[in-house]
């Protein structure tokens, strides 16, 4: 049963509400690693100066290039792994909106009923 419902949900991925969700989780998690990226690049910049003084090489002025440049690949290369789990959690958000959706084509709904009769 749970394989038959997981292959009707995959099943209706033309559906324009499981779009709109997964470009949303997508969209949101290019975004979130985007300003991640950033945010750290410009903490080395704000962390690392304009220069440094080495004891044999003396003052180097392009050390703060060279670290923003290796944080930058390192965040990109880190992003690749980071990159199914935070778009599995922002994409967990949007969860109900998938799911009516599936339950509207596949489940049947009774019609809405009145409201209940109280005891008193």
């Amino acid at each position: 049963m749970i394989l038959s419902s997981f292959f009707a949900a995959l099943g209706q991925m033309g559906d324009p509400r499981f779009r709109y969700a997964l470009i949303k989780g997508v969209g949101l998690t290019i975004a979130l690693l985007i300003i991640a990226t950033t945010s750290f690049v410009l903490l080395i910049n704000y962390i690392t100066g304009e220069s440094a003084f080495f004891q044999f090489l003396g003052s180097v002025r392009w050390i703060s290039v060279l670290i923003s440049w290796g944080s930058f690949f390192l965040i990109s290369f880190l992003s690749i792994f980071l990159m199914v789990p935070v778009a599995s959690a922002i994409t967990s958000l949007f969860l109900d909106e998938v799911a009516q959706a599936v339950e509207d084509k596949n489940y049947f709904h009774p019609p809405p009923t009145g409201p209940l009769c109280s005891i008193w």
